[in-house]
């Protein structure tokens, strides 16, 4: 996926995690994550689909056990990037 479109999706993500009522803390936590999730696939772009995929599932259960009121959000965000084929 060309780094542009990859970039745009991660870029309508954030926003859509806006319309979230989140604390302070937790937007920040989830801004965090998400950069460093938006590292990782410039490392790797193209990204591998399996290799994305498990880090993502990855960090679903890990944001689960540190931080129980977000699992939503991150559900959310799957099925969003899911649905825009990432």
């Amino acid at each position: 996926m060309p780094r542009e479109l990859t970039e745009q999706k991660i870029a309508a993500l954030k926003a859509s995690l806006q319309h979230h009522h989140l604390d302070a803390g937790q937007q920040e936590t989830l801004h965090s994550e998400l950069d460093a999730l938006e590292q990782r696939l410039q490392a790797q772009l193209p990204p591998d689909a399996e290799t994305l995929e498990a880090q993502l599932r990855e960090w679903e259960a890990r944001m689960a056990v540190e931080h129980p009121v977000l699992t939503s959000v991150i559900t959310d965000a799957l099925q969003k990037l899911s649905s825009m084929g990432i």
